[in-house]
């Protein structure tokens, strides 16, 4: 190509200076708006880097090489260093977006490559900086970019990667250096093992190379060294980083093969999400606004599109006009977040970064924005072919061209200084301290000595503990985080994580294993284990809780601190709030309301600019520029809110009804989606009012009621607890089906309380305090029920259950006669209730009442005599009572129609223990048969065999029980006497 510039364009000032004077001014913009803590975004990325989390990094190797020299700072200083590297990746991928605008081609169309007098065809002039500075202008004050440049999450080195190799694929075009094609293979394949997005956009890196190429692209010998090059970049770190990573991130011992099998699989099922209608429709849709234009501007266009007519040519011409400026204009509207933006239409995936999404449109922007720098502010350049060209316009209107020139400048400036305009309060506000107030809150209250510290995750259904996190993070900055071992409660199932909690905090934790071996630990050990701690730590909860650990101990709260104390013995209980606890909660909540309460209300309630007037309000909402709100502020106002709510639920249930009801409405205030302090306010409202509260409404206590919850779990978990007539007696029931009896009495309590007349509350309290060994307090909860049967409606027909209940509690306490007249009572007065028989029958067995069990038994045969349940229940008792021959007489009907060793050997213990010796061997030999080495049959065929004086049989089995028995059972000594005696020993 002959030379027509004196200079090498390549040294001009808008490629080679103009990208390193953008990212320079974009990093002090994003310094003076940096995060100096943390935030929901960088949560993660500092507790990696701090040690916070005892699993390996393996999912994400290069981004823990990247991130490896923030391991090494104090806990303290980790936070500040990652966002400012943020504000490093950030600038520089700005810089790198200018160079790569500013060498995009202008030949695409015939327009342009009559007035481009670059020899590479890109901008020239006095307008080459317009382009490069609205691409970084666009993208730099986008609400996502630049949340993410003030606090590192990851997302922005990944982009950071991904910007360097479409520049790298630009640059080959200018020196069609084959090297920078290999090193964004290499590149490229890292990115793969790295982030799913690169599988994403592989298509596209393959189109760009095609289009740089051409057809050599298919050389052999290429493509051969190209994918040498993706492979290096994804054995690189499959291979070598994340082996290092499994070895030196966590304590979870994870093996090389492992390792990389993880990967793998993350890599095949992400690959099979792509092909998700869901997925794929989504992206279809984000692609409208990104790659669409991107393939558009990559087309080389024809002049006239077979039609040479001037009219044709001039049609053309104003249609490359139109579909430019729409592309253009979308471009921009994008990056003010509309319902189409890909932001909106990402977030329903999993919280996937669109950040990828917004770098190719600002790409896009760059060049539909220098495309009409070139058509309408450069004229066009005769050819041989024409060495008169067309112009842009028609010559009676070419004064336009400057005109629409300035209305393009005019309309970018406009369109970036809104956007600096919405986005600048969004992104204080984001970096805003509200988790560092959350922190501080939160560590005010704990004791000065030292404690465990457990918390829950956010909601069941979320892995991340941004909560622990967050006091983490606050406990580092003040330096004592060695006092405080932060425990997150989901994870004390897995030996591992115990091997890092002593590894990190030995003189709080003890060491259940030696090594960092996967194993899970059962429930009732960390029960024991937290039992254990208490006795010589504060041991202390971060949030409201229930569950299991709440069966053993109670929640006495302090601000945002709730200590563990153990619950009373003599009831089932916590002690209620006192005067002095209420009063310094009160205090502690009205200055976390005066200090964070004006931030979670604007949060709550953000400003909508479109609703505001003037030009701004006008633009804003033809924009459709949605109000962002504080997610940090947020978070806090729904830990808050929880609290707050679980506060008032306590000062409610001491009679302080005034009080809870400033605690309700400030819960409400803190996170109006709290669904439980609505309930609790309303019924608030009813109990202060004083109407009636005894109605349990069985179909409204249901958590399906509230949306997006689909268990009492997730509601509780995320809210705190109900105090309301039916939602109590919802959640007992829901307690006593997960098995927590101490807690569901509390609920059921509750209930008493509020609806005294009700008879299942009375019968569940009964229980549950007859299954806590309490038959006193048993007696006290269905003594109403006993004496005033009119109030509870009870008649002979349905007090079954009631009389049951009096029975159990009579033997209990004691009192057998009295309990074994109840139940022949109602026997008599139910002779057909089959529960009632069954509870009977096992009852009177438990007691050693057999006859009394025979009773019941008799009963229900009398009706169906040949059912086998019952027939085997028979032969049970009546060999525990000793009358063998009718026992036998019940197992032999029960195996004419049933197939069960069980009854054949207990039959055989029935003939054994009746004397009939021959009938019992034969019983015993077919099981032994089946069962060579069971150790009670050979224990009741050597008794057998001993008493006939067949020796060697007789040692024989004694042998077999020996040798299978558990070293622990109680015949063990004597049978080895028996041997000694026959000489065998």
């Amino acid at each position: 190509m002959p030379k027509q510039n004196q200079t090498d364009p390549r040294r001009s000032f808008v490629p080679r200076f103009l990208p390193w004077l953008l990212g320079g001014v974009m990093l002090l913009i994003y310094w003076v708006t940096l995060n100096h803590w943390v935030t929901q975004l960088n949560l993660r990325q500092v507790a990696a880097a701090a040690g916070w989390l005892w699993q390996p990094e393996i999912l994400t190797p290069l981004m823990q090489v990247v991130t490896l020299p923030f391991h090494w700072l104090p806990v303290a200083w980790i936070p500040v260093s990652m966002n400012l590297f943020a504000s490093l990746c950030a600038a520089a991928t700005l810089a790198v977006l200018a160079r790569t605008v500013a060498i995009l081609p202008h030949d695409r169309t015939e327009l342009e490559r009559l007035r481009e007098r670059c020899d590479f065809a890109y901008l020239t002039g006095s307008l080459a900086w317009i382009p490069p500075v609205a691409a970084v202008i666009f993208l730099g004050f986008h609400l996502g970019f630049w949340k993410n440049a003030t606090s590192f999450s990851g997302d922005i080195f990944e982009l950071l990667w991904f910007a360097v190799i479409l520049w790298q694929l630009l640059e080959y075009r200018l020196d069609e250096r084959e090297g920078r094609l290999f090193l964004t293979a290499v590149m490229y394949g890292a990115g793969m093992v790295e982030s799913w997005s690169f599988l994403g956009f592989f298509p596209l890196f393959l189109t760009m190379i095609i289009w740089l190429r051409g057809m050599s692209f298919f050389s052999g010998w290429f493509l051969l060294r190209m994918l040498a090059g993706g492979l290096a970049g994804v054995f690189s770190l499959l291979f070598v980083v994340v082996p290092l990573a499994a070895k030196f991130s966590g304590v979870y011992s994870v093996g090389i093969g492992d390792a990389i099998a993880l990967n793998w699989d993350s890599a095949y099922h992400a690959a099979r999400l792509l092909r998700l209608s869901d997925i794929r429709h989504c992206i279809a849709l984000v692609s409208l606004t990104s790659l669409l234009p991107a393939l558009a501007m990559s087309i080389r266009w024809s002049a006239t599109f077979g039609d040479n007519s001037r009219i044709g040519t001039i049609l053309v011409n104003y249609c490359m006009y139109f579909v430019n400026l729409v592309f253009l204009g979308i471009l921009a509207w994008v990056n003010f977040d509309p319902p189409f933006s890909p932001v909106h239409i990402l977030s329903n995936l999993g919280g996937i970064s669109a950040l990828s999404i917004y770098y190719i449109a600002a790409v896009c922007l760059g060049y539909y924005s220098g495309f009409f720098m070139v058509v309408f502010g450069k004229d066009a350049i005769p050819t041989r072919r024409n060495n008169r060209p067309d112009p842009a316009l028609p010559k009676g209107l070419l004064w336009l061209c400057p005109v629409i020139i300035a209305a393009e400048l005019a309309a970018l400036a406009i369109g970036a200084a809104a956007l600096v305009y919405k986005n600048t309060p969004a992104v204080l506000a984001a970096n805003d301290d509200s988790l560092a107030k959350f922190g501080r809150f939160t560590t005010e209250k704990l004791p000065p000595e030292g404690a465990i510290l457990l918390c829950d995750s956010d909601n069941p259904n979320q892995d991340l503990p941004y909560r622990s996190w967050a006091v983490q993070a606050e406990l580092a900055h003040e330096g004592r985080w060695q006092k405080y071992p932060v425990v997150d409660t989901k994870e004390l199932k897995y030996l591992p994580y115990h091997f890092y909690l002593h590894q990190h905090f030995p003189q709080y934790w003890p060491s259940l294993a030696k090594t960092n071996v996967n194993a899970m630990v059962p429930p009732i050990l960390v029960l024991r284990l937290l039992d254990h701690l208490s006795r010589s730590n504060n041991l202390c909860y971060l949030n409201p809780s229930f569950g299991e650990y709440f069966e053993l101990f109670y929640q006495e709260p302090h601000g945002l601190v709730y200590t563990l104390k153990a619950l009373p013995t003599n009831t089932l209980a916590p002690p209620p709030l006192t005067t002095n606890l209420i009063a310094e909660n009160e205090a502690f909540w009205k200055q976390v309301v005066e200090s964070s309460g004006p931030a979670i209300r604007t949060a709550m309630h953000p400003v909508n600019l479109a609703l505001q007037g003037g030009a701004i309000g006008w633009l804003m909402s033809h924009l459709h520029a949605t109000p962002e709100s504080n997610p940090n502020a947020l978070r806090v106002g729904e830990y808050y809110s929880m609290s707050l709510n679980t506060l008032g639920v306590g000062v409610q249930r001491v009679g302080d009804l005034d009080r809870a009801a400033k605690f309700f409405a400030q819960a409400q205030e803190f996170n109006s989606n709290n669904v439980v302090a609505a309930v609790n306010l309303e019924f608030n409202k009813t109990l202060r009012s004083g109407a009636s509260t005894t109605t349990v409404d069985i179909s409204r206590a249901s958590a399906d009621q509230f949306g997006k919850y689909t268990s009492w779990n997730e509601v509780l978990a995320a809210n705190g607890p109900f105090d309301e007539t039916s939602f109590c007696w919802g959640v007992g029931c829901s307690l006593i089906q997960g098995h927590l009896t101490r807690q569901a009495a509390v609920e059921f309590n509750r209930v008493r309380q509020l609806a005294p007349d009700n008879l299942a509350t009375r019968l569940f309290l009964g229980q549950i305090y007859l299954i806590n060994r309490m038959p006193d307090l048993a007696a006290q909860a269905i003594h109403d029920p006993l004496t005033h049967p009119f109030r509870f409606a009870l008649t002979e027909a349905n007090s079954t259950d009631l009389n049951e209940q009096a029975a159990a509690i009579d033997f209990a306490t004691g009192k057998t006669s009295e309990g074994v007249a109840l139940l022949e009572t109602e026997m008599n007065r139910h002779p057909d209730d089959e529960q009632l028989l069954i509870v009977a029958a096992k009852t009177f067995n438990r007691l050693h009442l057999h006859t009394n069990a025979l009773n019941a038994i008799n009963r229900k045969l009398k009706h169906t005599p040949n059912d086998p349940t019952w027939l085997f229940g028979k032969g049970m008792v009546c060999l525990q009572a000793g009358a063998f021959d009718e026992a036998v007489g019940s197992f032999n009907k029960y195996l004419e129609t049933q197939t069960n060793p069980a009854a054949i050997f207990d039959r055989g213990l029935a003939y054994f223990r009746g004397g009939h010796l021959d009938e019992a061997r034969a019983d015993f030999l077919g099981l032994q048969k089946a069962h060579t080495n069971d150790y009670q049959l050979a224990l009741s065929l050597g008794e057998i065999a001993w008493q006939q004086r067949q020796t060697n049989e007789a040692i024989r089995n004694y042998h077999i029980f020996l040798t299978n028995a558990p070293a622990r059972a109680a015949e063990q000594k004597a049978v080895r006497q028996r041997l000694t005696d026959l000489g065998a020993q």
